[in-house]
């Protein structure tokens, strides 16, 4: 199975590549990178999943082939309207949105939902988004959907600089054959200059305000703008491998950093004495809470704030702390956040991280105190280059002491 337009479409890079071959090629690297870094440790197989449909969210960007017209300007979108995702370009100058009718890692609807929407703005004359000029109305479509339901969420983005029908767009969506899978519709405001989706302003057109996910017993309210793991069927398989490779016993607290919307301290609090979770964004917070509430968990706990900041100032508190758990964004982490680290000594830390770069990098700074035990990747994303890693470490003296 390859999707039509590989090659193209910027989405898959190896769908031409078999898979077992790029697990193979994944594992490859992250050996490469251990020999690198000096390290030397155990490195379980790569764990593999569905190579197929297996995201539970996507975006994809509107926009019009936008044509020279002198004097270095551009008029906007005077070519065919297009939604997908970005070509494989290298180049920035020749970066432009692929038009697609399916979309193999995403949902097996989003060519139909594509389709109806540009039935739409074609009727109904709306320009997309141009981002040399920035006018134009469209600029992404959000669908997000429930591996374990099957629920669908749709998001709508435009600018407000032009009138959107919302009766007509509801209609048309709503008359979609699989319409009964659609259990909520937003139509969110983006006028700012960024190329990213930003909320300014979001308002629920049509049915829930979240879909639920459910992972091994828990389950997850996903609102348009909440963040998760994009591959559920993954990520169910890592909360449970870190809830194994923990070993907690019911007088421990656990420590998560950048705890996200809640899940991996969540899959431990039933193990633990007590769970505190750091996240940065306070609606990231708010999800986390409404989720341990969800779960009916009472000994977890969220802190809106800066790692960093929270660990020279707040961790004072929980000083007793067994097991750190930490899963950065791709930067990994700042040297002031190790030696926060390593002045609380957990006596094990489980580091999971997107990117095995930063990974090992971190992983070299922190053997000063800890013993690195073993590597375990995780085909988060079939058909690029990316994985989750996970490590884990246990505090040297601790292992003399044993």
């Amino acid at each position: 199975m390859i999707c039509k337009h590989f090659g193209s479409c910027g989405g898959c890079r190896f769908q031409n590549t078999p898979y077992s071959e790029q697990l193979k090629n994944k594992e490859a690297r992250v050996k490469e990178l251990m020999l690198a870094s000096g390290l030397c440790a155990e490195l379980k197989p790569i764990n593999a999943y569905s190579e197929w449909f297996y995201r539970n969210k996507m975006e994809f960007t509107f926009s019009g082939e936008p044509m020279a017209c002198g004097f270095g300007y551009r008029k906007p979108n005077h070519g065919p309207l297009a939604c997908g995702l970005y070509n494989n370009a290298l180049k920035r100058s020749e970066k432009k949105v692929i038009d697609i009718e399916e979309c193999l890692i995403s949902c097996e609807y989003a060519g139909e939902i594509i389709q109806k929407i540009k039935n739409l703005a074609l009727k109904e004359k709306y320009p997309a988004y141009n981002k040399f000029s920035y006018q134009g109305l469209l600029r992404h479509l959000i669908i997000r959907e429930s591996k374990f339901s099957g629920d669908l969420m749709l998001g709508v983005v435009t600018t407000s600089r032009l009138k959107f029908d919302k009766e007509a767009f509801l209609k048309e969506i709503l008359s979609l054959p699989f319409s009964g899978k659609i259990k909520s519709i937003y139509w969110i405001i983006n006028d700012s200059m960024s190329d990213a989706v930003v909320f300014e302003k979001k308002e629920l057109l049509y049915g829930e305000p979240f879909i639920i996910e459910k992972l091994d017993g828990l389950s997850f309210r996903i609102g348009i703008d909440t963040f998760f793991q994009v591959n559920p069927a993954a990520i169910k398989d890592l909360y449970a491998k870190i809830r194994g490779y923990s070993v907690l016993s019911q007088d421990e607290s656990v420590l998560d950093l950048f705890c996200g919307a809640g899940g991996i301290g969540m899959a431990l609090a039933p193990d633990a004495k007590f769970v505190w979770g750091v996240e940065l964004h306070e609606t990231i917070v708010k999800a986390a809470r409404e989720n341990a509430v969800l779960n009916n968990l009472n000994n977890i706990s969220f802190f809106a704030s800066d790692v960093r900041k929270f660990l020279n100032t707040q961790s004072a508190f929980h000083k007793n702390i067994e097991l750190v758990v930490i899963n950065p964004p791709r930067a990994g982490l700042s040297n002031k956040i190790i030696r926060a680290v390593l002045r609380l000594s957990p006596k094990r830390i489980i580091y999971s991280s997107c990117n095995p770069e930063t990974l090992l990098r971190d992983l070299a700074d922190l053997r000063k105190s800890y013993k690195l035990e073993f590597i375990e990747p995780f085909d988060f994303f079939p058909h690029t280059p990316h994985m989750e890693c996970l490590a884990v470490l246990k505090r040297i003296n601790m292992i003399t002491e044993i």
